[in-house]
């Protein structure tokens, strides 16, 4: 009998500890994306022409990344997409709201295409080489500031801040 009650109690321990975890993973996986689509960095982005942008959000994170500019009614100073390693790149504007134009950067800094994308499109943009940044600003910011392809990011200074 008292074997009977061990295995009982030992069963029910591990079903509460499954459910527990099952109930923690839902929890986490449920929260996790609200959060990590919060931007909480942002780069002052130096360039050589001497043109600086100063408090440009970044997307590093896959959520933040899938996000983007999307649902939003101004583009505000823009976002950095930045990347650990340099690949082949796609953007689109589904569910974004505003004209932008994106910039991509090889590992060298240097600005290698720019593109003017469309609001609420499907179409694919792509960044023909290897990227390891790109920069979504306004439509035409790009020209506005003297930023042609060949320009190139010198220096970026990032740091933490509060999230969106």
């Amino acid at each position: 009998m008292r074997a009977k009650a061990a295995r009982f109690r030992y069963a029910v321990g591990v079903a509460s500890l499954g459910l527990s975890l099952l109930t923690g993973v839902a929890y986490v996986t449920g929260t996790m994306p609200a959060r990590a689509s919060s931007i909480n960095e942002a780069c002052d982005l130096h360039f050589s022409n001497g043109v600086a942008f100063r408090g440009i959000p970044v997307a590093r994170t896959t959520a933040q990344q899938a996000r983007g500019l999307s649902h939003r009614d101004d583009a505000g100073p823009g976002m950095l997409f930045s990347w650990p390693t340099s690949e082949p790149r796609i953007f689109w504007m589904r569910d974004t709201r505003m004209p932008l134009s994106i910039a991509f950067f090889a590992e060298d800094g240097e600005l290698f295409a720019i593109e003017d994308m469309q609001p609420n499109t499907d179409t694919y943009h792509y960044s023909l080489s290897p990227a390891l940044d790109a920069l979504e600003l306004p439509q035409g910011q790009f020209a506005r500031h003297g930023l042609p392809v060949g320009s190139r990011l010198l220096r970026r200074e990032c740091y933490p801040t509060d999230s969106e």
